[in-house]
């Protein structure tokens, strides 16, 4: 007898992150037999975790759960999680006490526990081993893919929308959480000492309250916080843009830089392995510890001619062509069902 698998959707219901897009691309490419589980409401903090650790375990018979982000119930051994990155586990300075204690004692217990884990870098793949101890073999690597939706727009609609967002020609983008590893401020501050007089730094995702926490004030002139930008505009963002500069210190995969291939925008990258990995030759990188070296690569995507600008275009749109959801699905898919059978 067979018995389909089922996904925990604990994480849907609060605003679109990394993992969340994640999960909400990959499900309309997954079959309809996947059933799901989730709360009635969205549930934050410690009361998710408790629906997660008490009473999705009694919702599931005897089907293989998949959770899809980063956490599981624990007493659920036939299971698949999908660990996006180590970073609780390798820096845990960087999140507030209670989660990362939270993490440090459930993350390496879980992927101990359960049937099989999935990532989506090798990068990834070798921080959870090294910080678990679990083997190689038991970690599957499946990459992000790029939704269609990523691709070079037409002038008129990418006007309408930088107009709609008050945005004027050039501006050099930046997408992303306020998480310490996103390395804003060192972004900030370089754009501030430096002469990029006419264009504009557009941050999107992260509200203006929060940047209190950079301890930068007054903002950089030529700075504009989008806040949190629908979606549906983003591909225009990206196809507008000048350049997209992404300075992380610490990724298991990078998205947005992806994404911002997708829709030919020059893109220059922190050097790290999951950058590397994940863009190839598409990107441009930098010292994401060196002001200097940033400063050079956001006057240089600031002064791409026509000829740079194509030619850097079609090699991003090639490289973005190479992750598909549809793909990771049927990744994802065959190893559900491979555990589920067994």
């Amino acid at each position: 007898m067979t018995f389909e698998p089922c996904v925990n959707l604990r994480t849907l219901g609060f605003h679109t992150t990394g993992v969340q897009r994640y999960l909400l691309s990959l499900l309309p490419h997954l079959p309809p037999e996947l059933r799901s589980v989730k709360p009635s409401r969205a549930l934050l903090g410690i009361k998710g975790h408790l629906w997660e650790q008490l009473y999705l375990p009694t919702q599931l018979g005897r089907q293989l759960l998949w959770s899809p982000g980063n956490t599981g119930p624990l007493v659920v051994s036939r299971q698949v999680v999908t660990v996006h990155d180590a970073a609780p586990l390798d820096h845990p300075e960087w999140f507030e006490r209670k989660f990362a204690l939270w993490y440090s004692a459930l993350l390496p217990r879980l992927v101990r526990r359960v049937r099989a884990i999935i990532t989506v870098s090798h990068f990834s793949k070798e921080r959870i081993v090294r910080n678990t101890g679990i083997k190689p073999e038991r970690v599957h690597v499946i990459p992000n893919g790029v939704a269609r939706r990523f691709r070079r727009l037409d002038r008129n609609t990418v006007k309408k929308v930088i107009t709609e967002l008050g945005l004027t020609d050039p501006y050099i983008l930046f997408v992303g959480s306020l998480e310490p590893r996103k390395n804003l401020k060192m972004l900030l501050e370089t754009w501030g000492q430096g002469n990029f007089d006419g264009a504009t730094l557009a941050v999107a995702g992260a509200t203006a309250h929060l940047f209190q926490t950079l301890q930068i004030d007054p903002l950089p002139k030529g700075v504009r916080l989008l806040g949190r930008v629908d979606d549906d505009l983003l591909p225009a963002l990206y196809s507008g843009a000048a350049g997209f500069v992404y300075g992380s210190i610490y990724e298991g995969f990078g998205l947005p830089p992806l994404e911002a291939l997708g829709c030919g925008c020059p893109v220059a990258v922190s050097d790290i392995p999951a950058h590397r990995e994940v863009c190839g030759e598409a990107a441009w990188y930098f010292d994401p510890f060196n002001p200097v070296d940033l400063s050079r690569k956001l006057d240089e995507l600031l002064r791409l001619d026509q000829v740079q600008r194509t030619a850097l275009a079609e090699q991003g749109v090639r490289r973005a062509a190479v992750y598909s959801w549809k793909t990771a699905a049927a990744q994802t898919w065959q190893i559900l069902q491979q555990e589920s059978n067994r």
